[in-house]
């Protein structure tokens, strides 16, 4: 296994880290259950096996229950917000906690046996904190709490937890009968049931493909070795090291098209089968609830408020769009119509890469294969800390010998350089396997919050597929990748450096479409010289990536910008679609209304046979919300122009950590950006990014103070 870093002080191979092994704080993996981890333990991932999640999950939900016992047999005269409302966050956090340990465990363990009864634990803990929304003794009992002299002088994050409780409780039903909330309580229940297999499908389904000599023609040499079987015939699957490069390079459009197809047809058909019973059980759901559709549901507690702001966002924002994604298609196709030697009408979605990829090459000289050679993993994972850790004032230590669910997952410590306190630990699972999570995303385990024997250590993994070194072959990594993990990474940040009190507010526990503004900020990172400068050296000599590279990179950032956020705005509004009234009247309704809007929302037309839907995880993990992605990136964009004149700056490092990082979700997200910002938010630096000149309107979003 290829480390990123020895087990020696960070200071040692990154000259503006802090050597912090002597202060750091002694965490250890749990002492009792390996999933049950006490105050400042970790989970002891080496010791879990299938029973122990059973008597793990056992025992949290009995706990649960007596938690709710305690807050239950409190006198209405004798309530307090410590006997009460945190004690109620309290029982939710364990549930949720053990919840989110599983999560990384089916996703990710290579044990069989402990993914399937991480599964199930799941469904469990979901059907218990389901039960707890819908106890009417509870509501009760906050409700008599909220009528105290206490509850009335209660201001902060105290006071928008009891808004938050009161508006939750009804929301979870408490205008229905006994009848009705029980009806609730199965459709919930049955929810969360095909929502797991739905992505449990997704991540055992492991096709694979064999291709010709010829069929790998115009593959890198390096690439092709490493996929060449005995037979001389070569394997590939659909995990991104083995999927992006293909698509990028190999000259045929037929096995282009013949490894998209097998990609995009991931668990269907019987993803399509659970995706449509979970969008009949959400309509179910939000007509019980008083609400016409799900989205109507969902926007209501959200930034967007109402789904008409959400679909003036994507209407908008697709017309914006347009003419500049014209430009980019006609520019992809004269590529297509050049090499062809004729002139050609289409680009395909098996297309769009491959002649991007050579878009870039030939017009802004932009080769990525030559600037993967500056990106080699283990540079980048240095110079990612070292951002972070510059901004943050943090340190970071590896863990010479963490408790981790396979070898190749690594740990580390986290320490803040003001206190010298340790405040987090996170782990980095990098490479793909079978069975294993096929994208790149951050799993909090667990959060931080204020207890009465102090600050609880928060931990986080992320869980990624990046390429695997050999013997032979570095790691490299496309500057995509690159952008990739400094996001997923500004997600860990957000679990990490959480400052709440409570456990409901904890780092990325924010509203959905707010919840990517703190990680897409920090893509802006890799696209900046100064930054780069501090890792991207070439893995032979050593050199730091030209400067006229650079330059050319930056270029051509917006080659095909605006077909890429097309490509996103056709995410969203089929999300929204499915959610806000679509009626599924047979078998074939999903499938053609995919076809429907990609080909009145993107350039690229429906591939025949495809069915991407089956393997979009964010179809049951964003359900109604994944608009979120390019309206969050209108406050990433706006807060990154407060970084603008210093990337590295840590005074404003120390502001954002302070005013975005550390509040979590205690408080209004716009409330948050407004105090960062100083002033009311734009989409000035949004339209700016995607290439696009300032339109007379934000860019489909009402940034004005929402009641």
């Amino acid at each position: 296994m290829t480390r990123v870093l020895h087990s020696v002080c960070l200071s040692l191979l990154i000259p503006a880290l802090i050597c912090i092994q002597a202060n750091a704080q002694e965490i250890k993996p749990a002492s009792g259950n390996p999933l049950d981890p006490k105050y400042n333990e970790l989970v002891d991932f080496s010791r879990v096996n299938a029973e122990k999640i059973r008597q793990a999950t056992s025992s949290c939900i009995a706990r649960a229950n007596e938690s709710n016992k305690r807050i239950l047999s409190v006198p209405d005269a004798g309530r307090t917000f410590a006997n009460t409302l945190a004690e109620l966050d309290n029982g939710s956090n364990m549930l949720n906690q053990l919840s989110s340990i599983y999560e990384v465990l089916f996703s990710a363990s290579p044990d069989k046996a402990i993914r399937d009864e991480a599964t199930k634990a799941s469904q469990l803990i979901s059907d218990q904190l389901t039960e707890q929304s819908l106890n009417e003794d509870l509501y009760k009992a906050v409700k008599s709490y909220a009528s105290t002299a206490e509850a009335k002088t209660l201001g902060g994050e105290r006071k928008y937890y009891l808004d938050k409780l009161l508006r939750d409780f009804s929301r979870n039903g408490f205008a229905l009968n006994k009848s009705e909330r029980d009806t609730l309580k199965t459709i919930n229940n049955k929810i969360t049931e095909l929502s797991l297999e739905f992505n449990k499908n997704i991540a055992q389904d492991n096709p694979g493909i064999i291709f010709s000599e010829k069929e790998m023609n115009g593959l890198p040499e390096d690439f092709k070795k490493s996929h060449l079987q005995a037979d001389k015939t070569y394997k590939l699957d659909v995990s991104y090291p083995s999927y992006t490069p293909f698509m990028n390079y190999a000259k045929s459009a037929d096995a282009r098209k013949k490894l998209y197809l097998l990609k995009t047809n991931v668990a269907a058909p019987k993803n399509d089968v659970l995706l449509a019973e979970i969008l009949r059980l959400r309509t179910k759901k939000a007509k019980l609830l008083g609400h016409p559709t799900y989205s109507d549901y969902i926007t209501e507690g959200i930034m967007s408020k109402t789904p008409k702001n959400v679909w003036d966002f994507e209407t908008k924002l697709k017309n914006d769009l347009r003419v500049k994604a014209d430009v980019e298609y006609k520019n992809l196709l004269a590529m297509k119509s050049r090499e062809a030697g004729k002139p050609q009408t289409t680009i395909y979605p098996y297309d769009t890469w491959y002649y991007t990829t050579m878009l870039l090459d030939q017009k802004y000289k932009v080769d990525e294969e030559k600037v993967k050679e500056y990106f080699e993993l283990q540079n980048v994972i240095k110079g990612l800390f070292d951002v972070y850790q510059r901004i943050y004032n943090l340190s970071f230590e590896e863990d010479a010998h963490p408790s981790v669910w396979h070898p190749d997952v690594q740990a580390f410590r986290v320490t803040d350089n003001a206190s010298h306190k340790m405040i987090g630990y996170f782990y980095l699972d990098l490479y793909p396997r079978e069975n294993k999570y096929k994208h790149a995303a951050c799993f909090p385990i667990t959060c931080s919050r204020t207890l009465a024997e102090g600050r609880q250590v928060a931990s986080a993994a992320l869980i990624c597929n990046f390429p695997k070194p050999t013997p032979a072959e570095p790691s490299l990594m496309t500057h995509s990748n690159v952008s990739t993990i400094f996001h997923e990474f500004g997600h860990l940040m957000h679990t990490l450096l959480n400052e709440t009190e409570l456990s409901t507010f904890a780092g990325t526990n924010v509203v959905t479409d707010f919840v990517e503004a703190p990680s897409q900020i920090m893509e802006n990172w890799v696209w900046n010289k100064q930054v780069l400068s501090l890792f991207a050296k070439h893995y032979k000599t050593g050199e730091v990536i030209p400067s006229e590279l650079v330059d050319r990179m930056i270029a051509s950032k917006n080659a095909t910008s605006a077909l890429f956020a097309l490509q996103q705005v056709f995410y969203g509004t089929l999300d929204f679609t499915m959610n806000d009234g679509f009626v599924i009247a047979g078998p074939h309704s999903i499938p053609d209304l995919v076809k429907q809007l990609q080909n009145s929302i993107t350039l690229y037309p429906f591939v025949e046979g495809s069915h991407f839907e089956t393997s979009f995880g964010h179809l049951t993990n964003y359900g109604s919300q994944y608009y979120g992605y390019l309206w969050s990136l209108v406050y990433a964009q706006d807060m990154y122009s407060a970084f603008a004149a210093d990337p590295l700056s840590p005074e404003t490092g120390k502001r954002f950590r302070e005013m975005i990082l550390a509040k979590g979700g205690s408080d209004d997200a716009l409330n948050l950006v407004r105090n960062f910002l100083g002033r009311e938010p734009g989409n000035k630096a949004f339209l700016k990014n995607l290439g696009l000149e300032e339109t007379k309107a934000p860019a489909g979003i009402n940034l004005s103070p929402r009641k």
